[in-house]
């Protein structure tokens, strides 16, 4: 069984006039709120082996936090999971995940919305509300995907 964890990042800054949507950080309450979301996460015994991370600043920072609480793992940058990510090319190349990864593999994805309640929806036909510094967990089992839980941030700083 192979565990999915979906993670949307921190709260970012605002656009500012020019700046590329990519290049948009946390802001400093997105620092301390989420890495006390990935605290949480990792404290109630979700802790990656591998990660993928948008190209964006703000979901590498997310994983900064992430990495911070957990300790390091093998992580890269993907562009397919940026804001207009298409779930059903992700779900491909996560079935190939899946057929490499050894036992009790937990994969971490952290990107951003509309696509992570988008690809929660292809994977599970769960219509979810993936607020910033949330984390879904699926499972694949059996050749499917099954919703497991959503934690909301407040939960995970709690």
């Amino acid at each position: 069984m192979t565990t999915l964890l979906l993670i949307r990042h921190g709260i970012a800054e605002d656009p500012r006039p020019g700046q590329r949507d990519a290049d948009r950080a946390l802001t400093e309450e997105g620092w301390v709120r989420t890495r006390a979301a990935m605290k949480g996460l990792v404290a109630r015994g979700h802790r990656p082996t591998r990660g993928f991370h948008s190209p964006y600043r703000r979901a590498a920072e997310t994983m900064t936090c992430l990495q911070e609480a957990a300790g390091a793992f093998p992580m890269e940058s993907r562009v397919d999971l940026r804001p207009d990510g298409q779930p059903p090319q992700v779900d491909l190349w996560l079935r190939g995940l899946t057929a490499e990864a050894g036992p009790g593999e937990v994969l971490v994805l952290i990107g951003h919305q509309p696509f992570l309640s988008d690809l929660v929806f292809h994977l599970t036909g769960r219509d979810v509300e993936v607020k910033k510094a949330s984390c879904t967990i699926i499972q694949w089992e059996g050749g499917t995907w099954r919703f497991e839980r959503q934690y909301q941030p407040s939960e995970l700083r709690g």
